[in-house]
């Protein structure tokens, strides 16, 4: 299963954060709190690819416990997770 923004985009709307794709000059793209809600704001420039990649990796900030997703969905989160930290 290709994993899509779509598939990641739903785990974030079920975990209440906002995620937007934005004209971002120097930066990727991360997770931040705005007042009391929380976003992931991704650079609207880079390759699908990259942005599937970042997603999953800032997905990996949030407690996932008992959330219900396609298992290819959570494998690539934890697979972008695990990179982050060997990184």
């Amino acid at each position: 299963m290709k994993i899509t923004l779509t598939d990641l985009e739903n785990v974030a709307k079920a975990l209440s954060i906002k995620v937007s794709y934005d004209d971002l000059k120097t930066s990727k793209g991360g997770s931040c709190r705005v007042m009391e809600t929380r976003r992931i704001i991704i650079n609207k420039h880079l390759q699908n690819s990259e942005k599937v990649n970042l997603l999953a990796k800032e997905l990996g900030n949030f407690d996932l416990e008992g959330l219900e997703m396609p298992v290819p969905v959570r494998k690539k989160i934890e697979q972008e997770t695990e990179q982050r930290a060997g990184a």
